[in-house]
């Protein structure tokens, strides 16, 4: 079979299980397994794909609106590999968790069919070849995620919170629009492949107030300060299921668009100008999503907004402009996910047990879920950085990369933050497992399902702790393809 059959494979299954759902309004159960076995199937086919790509590049292309140079296509690389297969891969696993945590019959078959809606579409945006296309497969991953939150959010006004996320998240994805016409304008293509070449004749006012534009509307949707206030709400307030795709999935997608428009279509010197900046931002969001989340009690918020102090991280490394901080970046997409994912879960399992949603109503379940405990502790030490997990690894490439880039002040500034994350992420973990007893004597361990999911991301997340290089052979090919490869 060859690789442009796969790269179909690959992303055609959660479009096809989005489509039956339609169908399939009366058999709840029917398309929630159609739904895993698409997205299982999407991430065998990538992963593979992502593993034995290498330097190569596949790509298929057809025309799509001729007469404006528009085409519609498929393009693997190192990078796009990386980034689609961990899409797949934690949608696949959320679905898992799905099994345990929702009932078809109260959920509906809509509401599988949005969720692999939203995964397929991500995986598109990752494989565009035009910037068109890229445009419109943002604009539907937009689509299926607010209706998530609005027909199955859990706060008091889910409507109101879908409607704030769905602004705001618009108003980046219109900045993204003009900066992706602008360039069109001056260079003549929508093709990917091409602007990079195109572009450098352009004045460093046009490219730097392009690339800010490019800066804005992606930053948005990683919720950096001060675009990150629709995030809370929309990651606290959505089923959790969709939590775990928010903010471990779909943050991916501000990061990917950095790494591929910024990193690898502008000049060296337009980057250089804005590192600065660019790595002020992301500290300024490290710390003040670990400091809301330690002030926060209810355990969804908690966890959402480490989501900002996360994706700061992911931002300082990029600002770094250097090969080590940005192939750690790349590193934390999978890695960040794999901790912020398995802390959702957490909290998700003690939602399930006991119906709570604050930390002042929840203690001493360790004894009743000796797994789920398990599970936190290490959702914790991953999102600190903490050794042997997989986040040391990105972090520590992360924080090499900004004192490499000799911005030293800023740089011991993010690397003291990782203090915060652990004391914050720790605390909820201890208060909810090992604090003292709040009742909840019914409360038992979370169904299998639920535990196989959790089990996947923190085994996941330990053994490339403890084998990285695979994976890091796979980054560093996914970093040379933005030209800052050795």
């Amino acid at each position: 079979m060859s690789r442009e059959t796969l790269l179909i494979g690959g992303v055609l299954p959660g479009f096809v299980a989005a489509l039956s759902a339609l169908f399939l309004k009366r058999a709840p159960k029917l398309t929630r397994t159609i739904t895993l076995g698409a997205l299982g199937l999407s991430a065998g086919v990538l992963g593979c794909l992502a593993f034995s790509t290498g330097a190569s590049v596949t790509k298929l292309s057809y025309p799509w609106i001729p007469s404006w140079g528009i085409s519609f296509g498929l393009k693997l690389d190192a990078l796009s590999a990386f980034v689609a297969a961990t899409v797949a891969f934690m949608g696949f696993v959320d679905l898992i968790y799905c099994f345990g945590y929702t009932k078809p019959e109260e959920v509906g078959s809509s509401f599988y069919g949005w969720i692999s809606l939203f995964v397929a579409s991500m995986i598109g945006v990752v494989m565009s070849t035009d910037l068109m296309q890229f445009y419109f497969l943002w604009e539907l991953m937009l689509i299926p995620s607010t209706a998530l939150i609005v027909y199955w959010g859990t706060g008091k006004n889910p409507e109101a919170t879908g409607f704030k996320y769905f602004i705001i998240t618009h108003v980046g994805a219109l900045m993204i629009l003009i900066s992706f016409l602008w360039i069109m304008n001056a260079t003549g293509t929508s093709d990917m492949d091409l602007i990079a070449g195109r572009l450098a004749a352009l004045s460093p006012g046009v490219l730097t107030t392009m690339a800010v534009l490019l800066l804005g509307g992606f930053a948005v949707k990683m919720a950096i300060v001060p675009f990150h206030i629709w995030l809370p709400d929309a990651h606290s307030e959505a089923p959790l299921p969709v939590s775990v795709l928010l903010s471990a999935v779909m943050m991916d997608m501000g990061i990917y668009g950095m790494l591929r428009f910024l990193l690898g279509v502008f000049p060296s010197g337009i980057l250089q100008s804005l590192s600065l900046p660019v790595m002020i931002f992301g500290v300024i969001s490290q710390w003040y999503g670990g400091l809301e989340a330690l002030g926060q009690t209810q355990m969804k918020r908690i966890a959402a907004y480490s989501t900002i102090s996360q994706m700061g991280y992911v931002l300082f490394g990029i600002g770094s402009f250097t090969r080590t901080g940005v192939s750690g970046s790349v590193l934390h997409i999978l890695n960040h996910g794999l901790a912020k994912a398995l802390l959702f879960m957490t909290v998700g399992s003690v939602i399930h047990a006991t119906g709570a949603h604050d930390l002042d109503e929840v203690g001493g379940l360790g004894r009743k879920m000796p797994l789920s405990a398990l599970f936190g502790i290490t959702a914790a030490f991953g999102l600190a950085g903490a050794p042997p997990l997989s986040s040391f690894h990105s972090e520590w490439r992360i924080f090499a990369g900004g004192f490499d880039s000799g911005r030293t002040t800023v740089s011991v500034m993010a690397v003291a933050c990782s203090v915060l994350t652990a004391y914050y992420a720790l605390r909820m973990i201890i208060r909810m497992f090992f604090g003292p007893g709040t009742g909840h004597e019914n409360a038992r361990e979370s169904p299998p399902a639920m535990l196989a999911a959790m089990a996947v991301l923190a085994l996941s997340s330990v053994l490339i702790g403890f084998v990285p290089r695979p994976l890091s052979v796979l980054v560093d090919y996914a970093v040379k393809t933005l030209g800052l490869g050795g």
